[in-house]
């Protein structure tokens, strides 16, 4: 537990990665208070992806994982599809790592689970609250709530991927950029698909499936989850709007059918089933990885979608935002309050080389789906599949944080060398950009293109 006094924080922001940091923080004794300006948790939300590197935080929390599992789905192998249908590989799912589960689950019950444990252990909750202002000396940190101070030793920015405390840490007013794409999502129950003998061995067969078709500029995925008798339906395509990356914005089925012309009739009356009121198109929005995670006078910090926000393909957006809370707690507590200003630059050093990386691992994957080397394919179907790499997967972030505050702390304080042990074996860190990929997406996938295997 901490020691002496009790550490402060002040979280902006309910998603994963400040839930799971105020989980996480109350574990190690510290007091947290978090706002958010919705005036509630959203009950949108389809399926969103806990690898065992998430899972195995979630683990330390009670009975959050175990009704979390009894929800989620744990398919035995992913099918890959051309665009009409033709299996191009069936890939086996690793459903554990160490005996930590890889899991699909529903984004906003996830998200509702997590905020009641929050509540459970203590922590306090303002909703509806709109954040003017960071403020900060160098001994406490705050923001002005509706033009009232708040104040705590720390100030954790989990807002997100328009983070405003992203641009009071890095001083830069950069936005979000387009990444090129939008995906239409939805969230609906199996029984919408019992009458059509096209669809209907897909509702009734009992079984957890995730299945993937790929073509030009576009994908689809459709995970079943046979626990709640529920299908996510994802579209992946080439972006054609203006508006800013929202739940609301609202898809129609044509529009959805219109981006798989021609596709495989399994796949396209599947998508004909969705009631309209549950599709969204989701701009997909990303930043520059940002070496800058820490402000500086080092007690406001960044994690989450505010740090590194990933695209979906990544299948780590989740992970990452709930590894973020496990290591940066770990690291609160080991430093103690004298030296959280340290403990929040030892957690930057910690988590920047893998968050870039898996970052990056989003846009490979895309790639690789949408701009397909086809004779490649035919030789090797493996350059199709969705990597579960063991230094990912395998990973425990508070493991993680105790086995290195050591020598992290030697390298802040006394420039020591230090390097990361939580990316590929052998693995040198690359700098990338937005503009980067941007180019490379004009150009058909090659293995040389990607750092992640």
């Amino acid at each position: 537990m901490v020691q002496d006094t009790p550490i402060s924080f002040i979280i902006i922001g309910a998603g994963y990665a400040g839930l799971t940091s105020a989980i996480e923080l109350r574990r190690k004794g510290c007091e947290v208070h978090v706002i958010d300006r919705e005036e509630s948790l959203s009950r949108l939300g389809d399926v969103i992806m806990l690898t065992a590197n998430a899972t195995v935080v979630l683990e330390k929390w009670g009975p959050v994982i175990e009704d979390i599992l009894a929800t989620s789905s744990n398919p035995t192998h992913i099918t890959i599809n051309d665009d009409k249908g033709q299996p191009l590989l069936i890939q086996p799912w690793k459903q554990n790592h160490n005996g930590h589960q890889n899991v699909w689950t529903n984004r906003g019950r996830t998200q509702k689970m997590m905020y009641e444990e929050a509540v459970r252990r203590g922590v306090k909750f303002t909703f509806g609250a709109k954040i003017t202002k960071h403020w900060e000396d160098g001994n406490k940190a705050g923001v002005y709530l509706n033009d009232e101070l708040l104040t705590a030793d720390a100030v954790i920015g989990a807002d997100g991927v328009y983070s405003r405390t992203r641009e009071y840490v890095t001083g830069d007013a950069d936005k979000p950029k387009r990444s090129g794409f939008a995906v239409y999502r939805s969230w609906f129950s199996l029984d919408r698909l019992l009458d059509d003998p096209l669809t209907h061995e897909l509702a009734s067969s009992g079984q957890d499936r995730t299945m993937v078709w790929i073509g030009p500029d576009t994908h689809a995925i459709l995970v079943i989850n046979s626990q709640v008798r529920y299908m996510s339906a994802f579209i992946t395509h080439r972006d054609t709007y203006t508006v800013e990356e929202s739940w609301n914005y609202p898809g129609t089925v044509k529009d959805m059918l219109a981006t798989i012309e021609g596709w495989d009739p399994v796949l396209r009356a599947a998508i004909s089933r969705i009631p309209e009121e549950v599709i969204c198109d989701y701009k997909l929005l990303w930043r520059d990885p940002v070496k800058k995670w820490v402000s500086d006078r080092g007690r406001v910090v960044l994690v989450g979608d505010a740090a590194h926000p990933h695209l979906p393909t990544s299948g780590s957006g989740a992970a990452q935002a709930i590894e973020d809370g496990g290591t940066l707690a770990t690291l609160v507590e080991k430093a103690g309050k004298a030296n959280l200003p340290l403990a929040l630059k030892a957690f930057e050093r910690l988590r920047f080389e893998r968050c870039s990386l898996t970052q990056r691992m989003g846009w490979e994957l895309r790639h690789r789906w949408h701009q397909t080397d086809w004779e490649h394919v035919k030789k090797n179907p493996e350059f199709l599949r969705l990597p579960q790499p063991d230094w990912l997967y395998g990973a425990d972030a508070e493991e993680y944080g105790q086995a290195n505050y050591e020598a992290v702390m030697a390298h802040l304080l006394d420039g020591k060398p230090f390097q990361n042990t939580n990316l590929p074996p052998g693995h040198t860190h690359q700098d990338w950009t937005i503009e980067t990929m941007m180019e490379l997406d004009k150009q058909i996938g090659n293995q040389r293109m990607y750092l992640v295997h």
